[in-house]
Parts: structure tokens; sequence; C-alpha cells
């Protein structure tokens, strides 16, 4: 008798829960144990990002290739091979997630969440991208997201594109960041779920600055 590997539908996760509810079965590309939370060391010119042990454990799983990310899914969608997931747990929760799905699946995505989480708690707009009507990505924008893209001429008759590069929802302990990039042929997408207290205890890189965040830091008021 054969046995089905796992599947996890990472919407489908409940941050209450152990985080062992989700991840036990799965395979995946590295598991790296953390000791601390981040802290900017500043000597000079000279910037360097130090892990400081202050009794925080953390648990850093990440999925790439096709055989970890075939296990993956956001609410039925499927996750890109290269960029691949990462999931982070601490205090035996799961307490962050980066999940980049397939380059063509950035607008279901986005459905998916707007039917899980409602409307956004705010839409985050790009500031004076220069138009180029030879861009797929860009016209799919207008297209796609008529009422939150739009075209615009400035004073010099150069058109530019403001578009929605940050979809948020605040729910609870838990932020959703759902990023979008225009990248020529697709809109590409990528989105993180963080819990304010992983967020406000810097034990994950690139969310080790909670108070200086240009678009998450109001969420941790």
């Amino acid at each position: 008798m054969s046995c089905s590997p796992k599947s996890q539908d990472l919407s489908t996760i409940d941050f209450n829960k152990s985080a062992e509810t989700y991840l036990d079965g799965l395979s995946f590309s590295s598991k790296t144990e953390q000791k601390g939370h981040y802290e900017a060391v500043v000597n000079g010119e000279d910037a360097s990002l130090n892990l400081v042990d202050k009794g925080e454990k953390s648990t850093n799983y990440v999925f790439m290739d096709e055989k970890n990310t075939t296990q993956l899914n956001y609410g039925g969608i499927p996750i890109n091979d290269v960029m691949g997931a990462a999931i982070s747990v601490y205090d035996n929760k799961i307490a962050f997630m980066r999940i980049n799905p397939k380059n063509d699946q950035s607008f279901t995505l986005l459905d998916v969440l707007k039917k899980k989480l409602g409307n956004p708690t705010e839409i985050v707009k790009s500031e004076n991208t220069p138009y180029d009507e030879i861009d797929k990505s860009q016209k799919l924008l207008l297209d796609k997201l008529p009422n939150e893209t739009k075209k615009i001429k400035d004073d010099l008759d150069d058109y530019y594109i403001t578009y929605p590069e940050h979809f948020i929802w605040s729910k609870g302990d838990i932020i959703y960041q759902l990023t979008f990039s225009p990248t020529g042929n697709y809109v590409s997408s990528q989105l993180v779920v963080i819990s304010k207290k992983a967020f406000k205890d810097r034990i994950i890189m690139g969310y080790h600055a909670p108070d200086k965040d240009p678009v998450l830091a109001k969420y941790l008021n």
C-alpha cells in the first residue's frame, strides 16, 4: 500500500494551535534553529544585523524546489517552486509565513484573501511608476484592478501609472501583507503573514525594526 504525501493548505492555519499540527509530515529544503532576536549594530559607516539571545527560540523552515513546494498551497493556489515559501515557528506556534504563488496567480490570490479576510484594512499605492504601453503587467493591472490602478498624465505630458502595491489586513494578532510587483509579462506577488508578537519581538529578518517599518508600524500600536 502506498502512502500519499501530505498536503497543506496554508490558508487554513490556526495561529493559536501547535505548529506540529501543520508541519509534521512535510518535507522541506532546510530547517534552522534560531536563538535570539535581531538588533542592528552601527559602527561609524558600517552597519550589521546581529542576533542577540535574550531567551527567544524560533525555528525557520524553507520550502524550495518542486518536490517541497507541491505539498503546499494557499487556498488552492500553487506555490512558485523557484521562490518557494518560508515558515517560522515561535512559542511552538506558526508566527510567520512568506509565500510566493505562481506568477499567474496573483489576482486569484487577492480574491482568495478578500473572501477569507474581507476588504483590506489598507491599500498602499505605488508612486509615479513610468507608464510603458508595451508592458503587459501594467496592462494587467489596468484591466484587473481598474478602480485601484490609474494612468495619469503629468505636467510634461508624460504618463505614469499608480497601482496597488500593498494590500494590508490587520486581523487580531495577525497581519497579512500582499505585495504586487509588475514584472513585464506578469504581476508577481508575495504574501507575508506575521504575528504581531513575532514582529514586536524582532525575531524575523526583514521585520526586525517594527517601529520603523514604513508600511506596517502603525498596526502594532
